[in-house]
């Protein structure tokens, strides 16, 4: 029961975590994601009295009227979290861009290579009906 709780949080800090952009991604607290599965652990491992109280704790502190604001510390990490995400956004687009343009070079040599083939078969078809048979050395 205590689990269904500890998941019911997890999936409340994933769906409160900001988005992305243009990305079905999604920034977490490290943190707290963290402290969730760890307090899982303990409590598939039996240790389900430290796991109420830590979590006990932990609500209490993130919930409670002196709970911390957002640090200078915190908004930049996000912002340096954000922009990092942005750079590898970028970075699949510049490959993908990369993958369709080597396609598209590799498709043009394909049909390049297969009118050349045909070329070449057409010469030695017309050449094996015009050499006589009984000519070969």
């Amino acid at each position: 029961m205590e689990i269904l709780g500890l998941l019911d949080t997890l999936e409340s800090v994933i769906l409160d975590s900001g988005k992305v952009p243009f990305t079905k991604k999604i920034i977490v607290d490290e943190e707290k994601l963290l402290a969730i599965i760890d307090k899982i652990r303990l409590v598939t491992q039996g240790g389900s009295d430290f796991a109420k109280k830590a979590i006990g704790r932990e609500e209490a502190r993130s919930s409670g009227p002196d709970a911390p604001e957002v640090t200078e510390k915190q908004k930049e990490e996000s912002k340096a979290i954000e922009v990092i995400e942005q750079a590898y956004q970028m970075a699949k687009e510049i490959r993908e861009g990369a993958d369709r343009y080597a396609d598209e070079v590799l498709a043009n040599l394909e049909a390049t290579s297969t009118r050349i083939l045909r070329t070449i078969k057409a010469g030695r078809e017309r050449l094996v009906k015009t050499v006589p048979a009984g000519s070969e050395k």
